[in-house]
Order: structure tokens, then sequence, then C-alpha cells
């Protein structure tokens, strides 16, 4: 603890208000109170997890659904025998680069 000497301003001084001191115990119907919020916070944080759970499960069969329909329009192009630049074996590369070799043009920077 700090001596007066040492203190630079009165906010430096602990007192009952700063230190949360009582001189009586808490009552009881702040206890109450505590389970009372406690309990509020446990329901909606249920709640929020049952909506969790549910926004998980439309979130899957959207994907199954892309997946379905990725799978079948692959299958058609394959049927169709033209595969883009990009799509090898029924999987899209993502950002592949073609084997084709690029048409640059060389040019002469002048500093």
């Amino acid at each position: 603890m700090k001596s007066v000497t040492q203190m630079k301003s009165l906010g430096d001084m602990r007192t009952t208000i700063s230190t949360h001191a009582r001189s009586t115990p808490h009552e009881k119907g702040s206890t109450y109170l505590e389970v009372y919020l406690l309990d509020k916070e446990k329901q909606r944080l249920e709640t929020e997890m049952a909506m969790l759970e549910k926004r998980e499960k439309r979130i899957q069969t959207r994907l199954n659904d892309i997946k379905e329909a990725m799978g079948g329009l692959l299958a058609k192009m394959n049927e169709e025998g033209a595969a883009p630049d990009g799509v090898e074996g029924g999987t899209i590369s993502g950002g592949a680069r073609s084997s084709r070799p690029a048409n640059w043009k060389k040019m002469s920077i002048r500093y």
C-alpha cells in the first residue's frame, strides 16, 4: 500500500467504495437476483444453441444440394466430351493454370 507521501492525487486513496467493501453481508434478495439472472442467461443461450443447430442443418442440406447439382452438371459435361479449363476428373481445381503457353508481348522499359 502506498503511503500518503507517495500518492499523486486523492484518486489513489483506497476507500470502502473503491474496494467494494461492505459493512454487512449480501442480502438474500441479491443472491436470488443473481440466480434469476443466471437462469435467464442460461435460457437465452439454450434457445440460441437450438437456432444454431437448425441453421447448421439448413446449411448442410444446401451444401448437399449443391454437391448433387455439381455432380449432375459435371457428369453431363463429361458425356458431352467438352471439359472446360480448370475441370479435371469431376472436380473444379481452384486457380489452376492451364498447360497452354501464354502469348505475352515483350516490351522494353526505358527509365
